[in-house]
């Protein structure tokens, strides 16, 4: 038996190196797969991680779990301080789809709140929209909802144009400041829906594999979005889940078991 996880970086050299940090085993130890090699975009807009698909075996990661648990909450807070964009888990929490439960214990300066605001107040109107804008702090998070008439065109084509805005806020308020929370923006609770729908999705899917007897795809996915899936699916006793394709044409595959 093995274990098998995606990892995201800013390059497929850092994204090798936390799998290996992740899954407490050396580089050379690591079996993988580049599935998207990742692209700087401009200005943050259109930018996207390096994605790896790893294979460890099972009994190896197991045994390294217990051993670097203890180092990984200790170098946590020195990783982030050098982090220009922190990278929260996976791709979901970098889209806002799924968000960390639980309370922070951790003080957000309010100036910090303010200077989201104020930052894309000014983006919402040099993009040409008539939108309200709060920011405000919300568990793990630091939640910014625009209220506009157009928040279709502000969403984007499967929610790239939303999720170029939440990186580039990201990267504009972070760039001088010690990481406090993901900032994450939303319009008309876009991503809420999203989740909700990707799950309905899901489990109609599955049903429907477990009832046929074979393997089913869904339609092509983010990251991010493939991600809610496999997280949803992971308890369910009766399926698997793997991804398959290549680029824009990468699905979620689900097989009854």
């Amino acid at each position: 038996m093995s274990e098998s996880r995606e990892f995201y970086a800013a390059t497929v050299e850092e994204a090798l190196e936390k799998a290996a940090a992740g899954l407490g085993v050396s580089r050379d130890e690591l079996r993988f797969q580049v599935l998207d090699e990742g692209s700087t975009g401009f200005l943050g807009i259109g930018a996207r991680d390096a994605r790896v698909f790893v294979e460890v075996p099972e009994s190896r990661s197991m045994s390294s779990t217990m051993e670097n648990e203890q180092l990984t909450s200790e170098t946590t807070g020195v990783v982030e301080q050098h982090q220009l964009v922190p990278d929260i888990e996976h791709a979901e929490i970098e889209a806002g789809l799924i968000q960390e439960a639980g309370e922070s214990t951790e003080d957000i300066p309010e100036d910090l709140i303010v200077a989201v605001d104020e930052f894309v107040t000014t983006l919402m109107n040099a993009m040409g929209f008539q939108a309200t804008v709060d920011a405000y702090e919300s568990g793990e998070v630091i939640t910014v909802d625009v209220i506009t008439k157009e928040t279709g065109l502000l969403v984007g084509r499967k929610g790239e144009t939303i999720d170029a805005v939440q990186y580039l806020t990201n990267v504009a308020v972070y760039r001088d400041r010690v990481f406090s929370k993901k900032i994450v923006i939303d319009s008309e609770g876009y991503r809420q829906r999203r989740v909700e729908a990707l799950q309905g999705m899901a489990h109609r899917t599955a049903r429907r594999a477990v009832r046929e007897e074979q393997a089913l795809s869904l339609p092509p996915m983010t990251a991010a979005e493939r991600r809610v899936v496999h997280l949803f699916l992971e308890k369910n006793p009766h399926v698997d889940t793997s991804s398959e394709g290549e680029e824009e044409d990468r699905r979620v595959v689900i097989t009854p078991i």
